[in-house]
């Protein structure tokens, strides 16, 4: 931070960190260090996927809780031979483009299999988050926190965060007294890589929730029961890079987004659409190519192998 210029402060104690964010008593006495970076803040999704509809205006037409069914790359949707893209909805609609873009998440590979498009070396992870009943003189002195540690058993992964009320939508405040906070953990469950959604488990694992209240009752001790829980999916790549790239003709793909690609929306966003319009892209799309070794699933194949010779 201090070669970026950023401002920070640095917490050489775990008690420093307790006496500068009251609500993380259970820092004190422990052998913790921490850095604040002061002008950090969050993005409020719901707010910004909003804004980011309006701002398309006119040219944009939104179509929710739609799923595809079928994908034809070189349909002939006029009968004449012009080569159009025709995607099919699950209630029977078609949409039909010049180009697509897939950025279908944890289903990008089935929506390639429909296009019979080759797959690409992508993998899924169940990650689990949780809402805390927390007083709001408690919670105003709960920071946006992340907690980097060593795991305390072969299922825990080590980091663990805490959003404060002021990033928490998808909970309303029941009463003047109370608020809720969301807690989370960025490792995967006991269930490890998933190739798909096919086996995913939406109910996440019961240890998992048990290592997240561990944490709350020991560095929050003075935040409330856990009010509900959620898993959601992350699409990991090998590296941990995205993956934006033309994958055929007219066909386009953003997917790997690693559990942190929102933030970048707006950028990727003018990334993904170069590829469409052939404009230069703001930034160098080589690292993020889908022909890339490390989304080989040769590679990956002779990589185990060595290992297991080995």
């Amino acid at each position: 931070m201090e070669n970026l210029g950023l401002k920070h402060t640095f917490y050489e104690t775990g008690d420093e960190i307790a006496e500068a964010f009251p609500a993380l008593a259970g820092c004190k006495g422990q052998p913790y260090a921490g850095v604040c970076e002061d002008t950090a803040g969050h993005i409020k999704a719901s707010k910004a996927c909003k804004a980011m509809l309006t701002a398309a205006g006119d040219s944009c037409e939104v179509h929710t809780s739609t799923k595809i069914v079928a994908l034809d790359i070189n349909g002939n949707a006029d009968g004449k031979g012009n080569r159009r893209i025709v995607a099919t909805t699950e209630d029977g609609m078609t949409i039909q483009a010049d180009n697509v873009v897939l950025a279908a998440g944890p289903w990008t590979n089935e929506v390639l299999t429909m296009a019979d498009l080759d797959e690409i070396n992508l993998k899924v992870w169940e990650i689990q988050w949780a809402h805390y009943r927390v007083k709001k003189s408690v919670a105003h002195s709960i920071p946006q926190a992340f907690h980097f540690r060593k795991g305390q058993t072969p299922q825990d992964g080590g980091l663990y965060y805490v959003f404060p009320a002021s990033a928490t939508e998808s909970v309303a405040d029941q009463d003047e007294e109370y608020t809720y906070v969301k807690v989370g953990v960025d490792f995967e469950t006991p269930s490890g890589d998933l190739g798909g959604m096919d086996s995913f488990d939406y109910k996440g694992s019961e240890i998992v929730l048990d290592l997240m209240d561990g944490w709350v009752k020991e560095h929050l001790p003075d935040v409330g029961e856990r009010i509900d829980s959620y898993t959601s999916p992350y699409t990991m790549t090998e590296d941990s890079y995205f993956v934006m790239d033309t994958v055929a003709e007219g066909v386009s793909v953003f997917s790997g987004g690693s559990g942190r690609a929102f933030k970048f929306a707006p950028t990727i966003g003018d990334m993904m659409a170069s590829l469409v319009t052939g404009d230069e892209s703001p930034v160098d799309l080589t690292q993020f190519s889908a022909k890339r070794e490390s989304l080989s699933f040769e590679a990956k194949v002779g990589e185990t192998a060595a290992v297991a010779a080995a």
